[in-house]
């Protein structure tokens, strides 16, 4: 075998590997206010207990970890479940995993397991728990959106119970921080294998374990008193609702009915941030909007109606009226220009409807053409942006019909690929791959559409197998022109999001666009 080394912090090292810049911004995001924590709180001693109620937008579809995509479920599968590594604002840090190392030839990874780590169940986390997790995802059967990601594991061995070795084809640069995902939480097999994930039962080990799920209702989640943080999490749960109402959610945080409010929404923002009695948090990018043209359908498999969509669209206008100017528009690729690997320079700027439309005569549609947008109903912000997308296409001859539809509805239509246009939005990821694979790339489980694209896919397993930073970020910036110019979305806007927690919610310490396990720091001040 050759030569390991050592690997248990960030460094320059995991640079190297990740590829990832926290925290860069371009001078245009540099003047938005943002707040991760507030310093006075850090220099007082939690006190434990009590618990909060926390006010969401909408019902989760799945806690089921390796299969989930919506937000809802990101945030409440992170408090749940742990990785083997976690992603925070100081890079990556060992979790269930308590150090790693890695062959020279980049291709081995053997992660020590901590021996006081255990599950819900009360059953200790073993290497056969992290193989069983990894070959779950990796299982078509399972439908995980992420299976792609993994797909250069040849074989996981586990020589002990807290041993556990992963053997890959080829380098992966992203492969540590995908360890650090939700997408990646290590599961109870035993659970899983018997009574199965339901509404009251998980297979976590996370800081927070599942009391119920009362679907259309509420999420309860208890302490995990067996948790291997030493005294933590302080609270003894979280209580979560949902409310899809803007003005009722932002009037429930200033009544008190509510401990925290997650991502507000943006036409509240400037209000609450004055108002005493609450605290805000956030102003970070943590979602990338667009809509998706089904490259399987007709128009859609003809670029030049892509291209013509491309300049029609005044993205500064919708950002402005979908969210309150909150965010950064996206004149390029998938990612805000402050994030690694994204193109910097704009390739749109404002609306050419000329162009727009020479564009559509040259493909057929002299006149335009009409076409059906699926919105889900209850999500405002996007319904707002549907609705400046459907004026703004009217400008080049494209007649927009609005489908309002309830998530499950929605979620369902683009499953079995029957919709013509998706408002749609992704949670960014801290390395590009993990998002690029599975949305974009050629059989991606959130490749919805099926759109496909050689020159795409070869960029992308190329950048996964390049160890060298700069190089890597050149492939993505060649991928992400690829997706600004032919791909199937329009990039629209990327949020500004913000929490507004109540003055009594102390410990807030992170940033939501990165991960959401820091909630195991929350407690009361009494």
């Amino acid at each position: 075998m050759n030569r390991l080394r050592r690997m248990v912090t960030f460094g320059a090292a995991m640079a190297l590997l990740a590829g990832t810049a926290i925290g860069m911004a371009t001078p245009a995001m540099a003047q938005m206010e943002k707040r991760f924590s507030i310093p006075e709180e850090t220099s007082l001693t939690p006190t434990p207990g009590g618990r909060i109620n926390m006010l969401i937008r909408l019902d989760v579809q799945t806690l089921d970890p390796h299969v989930t995509s919506d937000t809802s479920g990101f945030l409440i599968v992170e408090q749940i479940y742990e990785s083997l590594l976690e992603t925070t604002m100081d890079g990556l840090q060992p979790a269930l995993a308590e150090s790693w190392e890695i062959s020279e030839d980049g291709k081995t990874y053997t992660f020590k397991l901590r021996q006081n780590a255990k599950f819900h169940s009360g059953n200790p986390v073993t290497s056969a728990d992290v193989k069983y997790s990894i070959e779950r995802i990796q299982n078509p059967a399972t439908a995980s959106p992420r299976a792609r990601s993994y797909s250069n594991i040849t074989s996981i061995e586990t020589p002990d119970d807290h041993t556990v070795v992963f053997n890959l084809n080829a380098p992966n640069a992203p492969f540590l921080t995908l360890l650090s995902t939700y997408g990646a939480s290590i599961v109870d097999r035993t659970v899983i294998e018997g009574t199965g994930l339901n509404q009251t039962t998980d297979a976590g080990s996370g800081a927070f374990k599942l009391r119920e799920h009362v679907v259309g209702q509420r999420v309860v989640l208890d302490k995990h008193t067996e948790y291997w943080r030493e005294g933590q999490p302080y609270l003894d749960g979280i209580d979560i609702t949902w409310n899809p109402d803007d003005n009722a959610r932002a009037a429930a945080i200033r009544s008190g009915t509510v401990d925290f409010l997650w991502f507000a929404a943006p036409e509240f923002i400037d209000a609450l941030k004055t108002d005493p009695a609450v605290k805000w948090f956030g102003g970070s990018g943590s979602l990338s909007l667009h809509f998706r043209m089904n490259t399987s359908r007709k128009p859609w498999d003809d670029v030049r109606v892509r291209q013509a969509v491309f300049y029609a669209l005044d993205r500064q206008e919708i950002l402005d009226i979908a969210n309150s100017g909150h965010g950064t528009v996206l004149n390029a690729g998938y990612l805000p220009p402050d994030r690694w690997g994204s193109v910097k320079e704009p390739i749109y700027g404002a609306p050419d409807i000329e162009k727009a439309k020479a564009l559509l005569a040259e493909a057929g549609y002299p006149d335009g053409f009409e076409t059906n947008l699926l919105v889900i109903s209850t999500s405002a912000f996007q319904v707002r942006s549907a609705e400046v997308e459907q004026y703004q296409l009217a400008n080049v001859g494209i007649k927009v019909n609005l489908q309002l539809a309830e998530s499950t509805v929605a979620n369902a239509a683009i499953r079995a690929n029957d919709f013509d246009i998706y408002q749609s939005g992704f949670s960014m990821t801290l390395d590009p791959d993990e998002r690029f694979s599975s949305a974009f790339a050629t059989g991606g489980g959130l490749n919805y559409g099926n759109w496909s694209d050689p020159e795409y896919d070869a960029l992308i397993e190329k950048a996964r197998t390049e160890l060298d930073r700069d190089a890597r970020e050149k492939l993505y910036q060649e991928a992400e022109t690829i997706l600004a110019t032919r791909g199937p979305v329009g990039m629209t806007w990327a949020s500004a999001s913000y929490d507004v927690l109540a003055n009594k919610v102390m410990g807030y310490n992170g940033d939501a666009g990165l991960s959401f396990r820091f909630y195991r720091n929350l407690w009361l001040q009494q």
